[in-house]
């Protein structure tokens, strides 16, 4: 069989060695027909055959994002970011300047984060309607667990003085009752459920956002967790479209809400089923997250006693879904970022498991922030795969700011984020981005998970050193780890025969760089389903 495409360079990382190779990769189509140690192509090539040479470059299977919201990703992509603002009124500043106009069409943005401002304390609604009187405004967190409206959102979505609480949620208010302008957890979908109501076109246009990032980060698959405090985002009907458009250019393993139709999602399952599109998988919450004292906590939070945090969703219904999505074949994928969600979850599935044995399912716990260390052994007892997102670790700039210790305590936030330990427990990792909650550039995430520090380079040697993966730690996640999560390692995750040409190309090799240097690494090549997808000197 003659290759139509040979890559050849001499650090070829197939996923599988711990160390990478000088050698070749030829392909045919969409799928790989050899990986060869050497240079001696010459059975695999006629003149037809296009060979590419990349030494110096690492050569490895494409980034497989674990945990993205696929179509928020793609308006993270396409809205302006907060991230730098560092008051409300400067947060503000960038969203008028984003969108200079009081036109009547929703306002995204994302990314704010009240914890880095220099005056820490939730934004309101009235410094939104001095930009935008007439225009409805809904702008997410840093953490996605909460969203800053205007006073035309809250007139939308009909929130006003006497609209209670829903379940799992908070309509802040102030002294006299009147929404304030946040709405926490559950209270977001509130108004995200009409801000995120988008035609098959808007959504085409939003994914398009998010599919050009994807390229030049190397990105050819990823995990769209679906479920948002209204319900799912993502049109499956927009997708298949896109697919057979030859539009789609990552593979798309969709887990919708698990506390939704099961027989309709079982349909999706079936009808929704080509080599880019899966719905194999279902996600919910468990909790919130650690910085606003929502994720649930075994001890009080340090800065907050009596506090142990509150979850977004009905956890006795979790509970009972849990089996019934396992007894049905679907992976389950629970947000845990506190240390007593994370023993629900995994006595959740231990109870799945007691009650219809053990299958095909890979389920996983995404986040895994905090952890019991006596529940840490059951991941490996169980079979459940750690998900998790190393930046998320550093989301401040300085250690300094890191308010993990003034929330959980120094020895309690200390032991936070046990990669290694998880690691080497359940045998793999799946790792992704979370975005929007960050960039879903895959290299923030091996630089953190590698060195453990802030952008500062604090704290020197690392935040715990002992829970520092390796390099081949953390491409492995990012590549088999995830596949292997999305029950799809028989044809994605590694370099070898059989499987599909989903293959980048990076600018330098990373095993021979100094670590420091991770995080300034750029893809240089995408292949996806056997075509060279994005090329960093064409620029496209």
């Amino acid at each position: 069989m003659k290759a139509n495409m040979i890559i050849l360079g001499n650090s070829i990382f197939d996923s599988v060695s711990t160390e990478p190779f000088a050698g070749f990769i030829a392909v045919k189509g969409n799928r790989i027909i050899a990986v060869e140690r050497g240079d001696d192509y010459a059975p695999f090539a006629d003149e037809n055959t296009k060979v590419l040479r990349y030494d110096n470059k690492t050569i490895m299977a494409g980034f497989h994002d674990s945990h993205a919201h696929f179509i928020m990703a793609g308006l993270f992509n396409t809205y302006v970011n907060l991230r730098p603002a560092r008051s409300e009124e400067e947060a503000a500043k960038m969203v008028w300047d984003s969108h200079p106009v009081d036109d009547g069409k929703w306002v995204i943005g994302f990314g704010w984060y009240h914890v880095f401002w220099e005056k820490i304390a939730f934004p309101t609604k009235a410094t939104l309607d001095r930009y935008y009187p007439n225009t409805p405004v809904c702008l997410i967190n840093a953490e996605a667990h909460g969203a800053w409206v205007n006073s035309k959102a809250m007139e939308i979505a009909g929130i006003d003085k006497d609209t209670p609480d829903p379940f799992g949620g908070e309509i802040f208010r102030d002294a006299d009752g009147e929404p304030t302008g946040f709405l926490g957890e559950a209270a977001a979908g509130l108004v995200t459920k009409y801000a995120f109501d988008f035609t098959a076109e808007e959504e085409k246009n939003i994914i398009r956002s998010y599919l050009k990032g994807a390229k030049r980060y190397g990105i050819t698959s990823v995990n769209d967790v679906q479920p948002y405090f209204h319900g799912n985002i993502g049109n499956l009907d927009v997708y298949r479209a896109m697919d057979q458009s030859g539009e789609l250019t990552v593979r798309v393993n969709v887990a919708p809400d698990l506390l939704g139709d099961l027989d309709q999602v079982e349909r999706w399952r079936e009808e929704y089923r080509s080599e880019k599109i899966r719905v194999s998988m279902l996600k919910q919450f468990l909790d919130g997250v650690c910085t606003t004292h929502t994720a649930l906590v075994i001890d009080d939070y340090t800065d907050m006693p009596g506090n142990r945090g509150i979850s977004p969703s009905d956890l006795e219904a979790i509970r009972k879904a849990v089996p019934e999505g396992h007894r049905r074949g679907f992976s389950i994928k629970l947000h845990s970022c506190g240390d007593l969600s994370a023993r629900m979850a995994l006595d959740f599935y231990e109870e799945a498991i007691k009650m219809y044995g053990k299958n095909q399912c890979r389920h996983a716990i995404e986040h895994i922030e905090m952890l019991d260390p006596a529940d840490l052994p059951r991941f490996g007892e169980l079979g459940i795969i750690p998900s998790v997102q190393p930046q998320h670790m550093a989301l401040t700039v300085t250690f300094a700011e890191n308010p993990y210790p003034v929330v959980l305590g120094e020895e309690r936030a200390y032991r936070g984020f046990p990669f290694k330990s998880l690691y080497d427990t359940a045998g793999l990792l799946a790792l992704g981005s979370d975005c929007p909650v960050v960039d879903d550039n895959p290299f923030l995430e091996i630089y953190r998970g590698v060195t453990r520090i802030h952008d500062d380079g604090k704290p020197e040697g690392g935040w715990n050193p002992a829970e520092k993966i390796s390099l081949y730690e953390a491409l492995r996640s990012y590549t088999y780890g995830s596949a292997y999560g999305a029950s799809r390692e028989d044809e994605l995750g590694t370099l070898e025969a059989g499987k599909f040409a989903d293959i980048i190309v990076i600018d330098r090799d990373l095993f021979a760089v100094d670590e420091s240097e991770l995080i300034d690494a750029k893809v240089e090549v995408t292949i996806m389903d056997g075509n060279i997808i994005y090329e960093k000197s064409a620029g496209c």
